[in-house]
């Protein structure tokens, strides 16, 4: 998008990750008529306790790629206020990652400044040529940072059902399912805050929400098959 720096765009995608396991299980339990556990069962407790299965999903990936931004500074002089319609990209003058990265500390917020601004620092305003009487002027580029340089928080998730199928007559079935989602209720966070003006750039304020990743959820439902 910017003629001077091609590489500018250049980078792995958000929705991308590095590393993906994605793996299913289904195994029908020992326990009932003709099983190994239980196979003298009445047909009473083989229809309560008998002939269930276990289905497991496990989803463990690495985090996306993450672009650090800035909104309404005017570093390039174009009168745009953004790259070609999108957010702008700051300077990087060191290494994004912290070698104590944590929750409060995912991206190193001094390798990230206002490209031109002096005396700017993480957390404020990029507001270099906005306005010619009160602003800095413009240093007649974008910033050099690029897209997708760091990697978010990964998922870690264990989705676990069981189910069983009764026979009631020759063409009605009744089916029993309880399932979870992130049975192990493992926390998995949400995306630091991207924008180098915000006093928690850097910062992870939440866990994931309901997509894969987000805390605990059963249901317990039944179906009737005719």
């Amino acid at each position: 998008s910017y003629v001077y720096n091609r590489h500018l765009d250049f980078g792995d995608v958000y929705g991308t990750r590095r590393h993906r396991w994605l793996t299913s299980m289904v195994y029908d339990l020992p326990i009932g008529r003709g099983k190994a556990f239980g196979h003298n069962l009445n047909r009473a407790a083989d229809a309560l306790i008998g002939r269930w299965q276990l289905s497991n999903i496990l989803l463990w990936q690495t985090g996306p790629y993450l672009t650090p931004y800035f909104s309404g500074g005017d570093p390039s002089g174009t009168g745009s206020g953004s790259l070609y319609g999108r957010r702008q990209h700051p300077d990087r003058v060191g290494n994004p990652v912290p070698s104590n990265q944590t929750r409060n500390n995912w991206i190193n917020v001094a390798a990230f400044v206002c490209p031109g601004q002096v005396g700017w620092t993480p957390g404020s305003s990029c507001n270099i040529g906005t306005d010619p009487t009160s602003t800095q002027a413009p240093i007649g580029r974008f910033g050099n940072s690029g897209v997708g340089i760091i990697e978010g928080p990964g998922t870690v998730n264990l989705s676990t059902g069981l189910a069983k199928s009764l026979v009631l007559t020759e063409r009605v079935r009744l089916k029993a399912q309880v399932s979870f989602t992130n049975i192990l209720n493992h926390t998995n966070l949400a995306d630091p805050t991207l924008n180098i003006a915000s006093g928690n750039f850097g910062v992870i304020n939440s866990a994931r929400g309901s997509d894969f990743g987000g805390n605990r959820t059963g249901q317990v439902s039944l179906r009737v098959d005719f």
